[in-house]
């Protein structure tokens, strides 16, 4: 079940003990039982990095979505949705988040006076605006408590599909394409 204090006004925000999220993931679980919740872009890259490095079965469709599998109990599976449909990134937030990846993991949230948000990195500043929308769509990770900002899995996947709509590929190619996007940690966040 989604957490009580779900929110769900400009983008899907999450409660976590310091504060609420925006969220990058619908995460279901299916085994046994069946539950459901929402996870940040931190937590949903840590989640994938740690099923890759159990060698777990990481599977990704047309539409984002990870399902992550454990080897000898199949019957237990875990879901990932993306909140945001991939393909949604327009050409400035592709521009925006491969600034970002191209820091090399030196950017981070700085709050300014007014209560706003930008990301920044040496020679680099991210508006406020164009902050609140890539936050929103949980297309960044951010790690608690430490102001550190990388591209999240969802992000990598939106940066592939904008990237996959200009080179005019074969749609067969986006799970391919997303996985690599899902599996790659170029700079994660601590």
């Amino acid at each position: 079940m989604a957490h009580p204090d779900t929110r769900y006004a400009d983008g899907i925000r999450t409660p976590r003990p310091w504060g609420h999220e925006y969220a990058a993931f619908k995460e279901s679980h299916f085994s046994e039982d069946y539950q459901t919740g929402y996870l940040t872009g931190w937590e949903a890259d840590r989640m994938i990095a740690r099923a890759a490095k159990r060698r777990h079965v990481v599977h990704v469709d047309v539409r984002g979505t990870v399902r992550i599998t454990a080897p000898r109990r199949s019957h237990h599976r875990i879901v990932l949705d993306p909140v945001r449909v991939p393909a949604s990134v327009t050409s400035r937030q592709y521009e925006d988040l491969t600034l970002i990846d191209a820091t090399g993991g030196r950017a981070r949230i700085c709050h300014g006076h007014d209560g706003t948000t930008s990301i920044e990195a040496p020679m680099l500043r991210i508006p406020p605006g164009a902050t609140a929308v890539l936050r929103r769509r949980g297309w960044i990770s951010e790690a608690p408590h430490a102001g550190e900002v990388a591209v999240s899995a969802a992000g990598r996947m939106a940066m592939v599909a904008h990237w996959h709509q200009l080179e005019g590929l074969n749609r067969r190619l986006l799970p391919g394409l997303y996985l690599d996007a899902a599996l790659s940690f170029p700079h994660p966040p601590h």
